[in-house]
């Protein structure tokens, strides 16, 4: 890896995200952050009061919420602004755009929302028993959306007034993340432990053993791999039997002597980037390391650009370093 651009941020780094040529860089608070390809900051919009939630970015348009309640969506990549909803008094950890850009889903409190591009609420799922956490949309269908909680998983479709599936397993889950193929669901836990569900049985899985709580999680843009992480360990699942990764043995990457909190895959499939909380950043491939970069903080948020040339580390004082790929 050959480093290519850096930029400070006024804290630490929430999430970074492409947007084309552009990196959207948000941190815990003060500005977020438009970079363009050269690694110069071009724009620095307004922060959410005490604190930001994740920001989400389509091409052209870039949503940011917090603390304030709000949401705000400005142009990209001129970022003029285009809307801000005033949702209420609660904190807005995450927004999260469908797969072509047309709906954001915003977990406020109990419900989940879904507002269009111009901030139009145009659906509101409830039935959560806790304040949802977390959010992902279906790559295969940009008209369902699953939304975790306290009490699980609930999956829904925009035009339908009930969940068309359900995922409970009596624990509260922290995040969640949809497989590029459609088949499965998985939520990460309080407990250390994943939960699955797979579409194709309408079958929950278990999997349980982790040493700590599950804090990263990603598929391979195949949808063929599960990585997660948590411990120092990289746990790797092979999700292509008729039963998934049930009964199968993982592959565990040992390459890390901290907490693994990121983890990303590259579009193209070739490697899979994983960072820690002692800074260390590996680039492994086919299980095996291939390239690493020592950092002085934690690594928080982990983002490849579309052709997988450039990937953007962020990290705990808020500095953002953008490599190239091997």
């Amino acid at each position: 890896m050959k480093k290519y651009a850096a930029v400070q941020a006024d804290d630490c780094i929430l999430n970074v995200q492409w947007a084309g040529d552009h990196l959207c860089v948000t941190p815990v608070t003060g500005a977020t952050l438009v970079i363009d390809k050269e690694g110069e900051i071009t724009s620095a919009l307004p922060d959410h009061g005490l604190g930001n939630g994740a920001s989400s970015a389509t091409p052209d348009l870039i949503a940011t919420c917090g603390f304030d309640g709000r949401v705000r969506f400005h142009s990209l990549p001129a970022c003029e602004p285009v809307a801000e909803v005033k949702l209420g008094r609660s904190v807005i950890e995450r927004v999260v755009w469908s797969p072509d850009g047309q709906h954001l889903a915003v977990g406020f409190g109990k419900n989940l929302l879904v507002l269009d591009r111009k901030g139009e609420t145009v659906a509101t799922f409830g039935e959560h028993q806790t304040s949802v956490t977390d959010a992902a949309w279906n790559p295969k269908s940009a008209r369902e959306v699953a939304a975790v909680s306290g009490g699980g998983a609930r999956m829904w479709r925009l035009g339908a007034t009930e969940p068309f599936a359900k995922f409970d397993w009596g624990g509260a889950s922290l995040s969640v993340a949809w497989s590029p193929d459609g088949r499965w669901l998985v939520t990460g836990d309080q407990t250390a432990s994943v939960h699955l569900y797979d579409f194709n049985r309408d079958y929950p899985l278990h999997i349980q053993g982790y040493e700590t709580k599950v804090k990263a999680m990603a598929f391979s843009p195949d949808g063929k791999k599960l990585a997660t992480g948590g411990s120092p360990m990289v746990t790797v699942w092979d999700c292509t039997p008729k039963n998934g990764p049930e009964g199968s043995t993982p592959s565990q990457l040992q390459f890390h002597q901290g907490d693994v909190e990121a983890i990303a895959w590259s579009p193209d499939g070739k490697y899979l980037a994983t960072g820690d909380i002692l800074g260390r950043l590996v680039l492994s491939a086919n299980d095996k390391p291939v390239s690493a970069f020592q950092g002085e903080n934690n690594i928080t948020s982990l983002a490849w650009n579309a052709d997988s040339t450039l990937l953007a580390v962020g990290d705990g004082d808020g500095l953002v370093v953008v490599f190239q790929a091997v």
